[in-house]
């Protein structure tokens, strides 16, 4: 007997996934720019605050 070695795609589900974690990654990467922001922000405020 022969073999096939072929992979079916689920693509419905694999765009539902793929998109899952895009989502997820660009939260995260929203939560870590305004985080930045934020201690940005804070920094200048102590620093103007010194003089």
């Amino acid at each position: 007997m022969e073999e096939k070695n072929t992979v079916k795609y689920d693509t419905v589900e694999n765009s539902e996934e793929i998109h899952k974690q895009r989502k997820l990654r660009n939260w995260a990467f929203l939560a870590i720019l305004l985080g930045f922001i934020a201690l940005v922000y804070t920094v200048t405020i102590v620093k103007m605050g010194a003089n």
